[in-house]
């Protein structure tokens, strides 16, 4: 028969290794956490990025139509003043 000190020292050691055990799976745990932390804040910076290259050619393109209607409205002009010019001009500007 076990004394009552080796049975406490048998039970705290099995709690004792619960313990170990727990502490395993939380340390992996932490670890998966800690990985998926790092890859969502790697994705919000994309994502940071992608926005910012957005309102870039927003910007862009907001430029390239005062441009294009800028243009036409030299081409048109220069229909306008000089009326020699080939009439197929004149189609491609019935088009914007």
């Amino acid at each position: 028969m076990q004394s009552s000190v080796q049975q406490e020292n048998m039970m705290l050691r099995l709690h004792f290794e619960a313990i170990v055990q727990d502490n395993s799976l939380l340390k992996r745990a932490v670890v998966t956490q800690q990985k998926r932390h790092r890859e969502t804040e790697d994705q919000n910076q994309e994502l940071q990025g992608l926005r910012q290259m957005v309102t870039q050619y927003h910007e862009q393109l907001k430029t390239l139509e005062v441009n294009k209607y800028a243009l036409t409205l030299h081409l048109k002009q220069a229909l306008q003043d000089n009326s020699s010019i080939p009439s197929q001009y004149h189609l491609f500007l019935g088009k914007t």
